[in-house]
């Protein structure tokens, strides 16, 4: 008798309680824009986060609410935005795709070290330990957070540099963030050159540590100086002269470092 009465009690609970939710729900719903489930259908739905909000459906939102760009969603590129701005009925935003690119071009077999580094394998650990123990302060460690950071599988592990696949690449920004020497960086797609090198030491001492560091013998800067420039012992490069060839700097780098692909 006990456990018929108590199941009873429970199941006219489980009853009221039902009932209570049901008129809460109605009370509270808000009914959302229709053009978030438009929006939602044209985005990549990778949820990256590379636009700043939670997910694709946070970014739907806030595109309703004016709070962030047409063109916030990276992944999408100009196709998507195109279509949101059409959908909000704004003007277009011009966007022009991106690519990452690491900084560094030296293999694992190439890295001098002053020391042996016998602890947690990430980037971001060997970082704080004295550099994993590798003589140039700058380059890529080695252990790759970025490819682990990718959600496209964009990124390998070759000799212990990382390789980005231009095709797969989505410009979402992971990978820099994952790195903790900031050697990523995002180029317009359209620049086929880039200086594999991050160094700010003087060229003597990157030619001790290092076969293919930036020395800042400014040859390249000579060869082009529209598109070339040294900086701070640093080759740097002025991405908007994309139609300057640079063919004779790269033939001319010395160490090589002056990559094209």
């Amino acid at each position: 008798m006990l456990i018929i009465l108590a199941t009873l009690i429970l199941g006219i609970l489980g009853f009221v309680f039902a009932a209570l939710l049901g008129l809460a729900a109605q009370k509270f719903h808000v009914d959302e824009d229709s053009k978030v489930g438009t929006i939602m259908a044209i985005l990549p739905g990778a949820n990256c986060g590379a636009c700043g909000s939670a997910g694709c459906h946070d970014f739907a939102e806030k595109l309703i609410k004016g709070e962030v760009a047409v063109s916030g969603c990276t992944v999408g590129g100009h196709e998507v935005a195109q279509k949101i701005a059409h959908i909000m009925g704004v003007e277009g935003e011009d966007i022009h795709k991106k690519l990452a690119t690491v900084h560094c071009g030296a293999k694992d077999s190439q890295r001098k070290k002053k020391a042996e580094y016998f602890g947690v394998k990430t980037c971001a650990a060997s970082n704080i330990v004295d550099g994993g123990g590798l003589s140039c302060r700058y380059g890529c460690l080695g252990y790759g957070d970025c490819f682990c950071s990718c959600p496209f599988d964009a990124i390998t592990m070759k000799d212990g540099l990382p390789v980005v696949d231009p095709e797969k690449c989505t410009a979402c920004g992971k990978c820099v963030s994952a790195c903790p020497r900031s050697i990523i960086f995002l180029r317009p797609y359209a620049a086929k050159v880039y200086i594999a090198c991050s160094s700010h030491d003087k060229g003597a001492d990157v030619r001790k540590i290092c076969p293919v560091g930036c020395i800042a013998c400014k040859i390249c800067e000579k060869q082009v100086p529209e598109v070339f420039k040294v900086e701070d012992n640093l080759a740097m490069m002025d991405y908007s002269k994309l139609d300057i060839s640079c063919d004779i700097a790269i033939e001319k780098c010395p160490t090589k470092c002056i990559m094209k692909n």
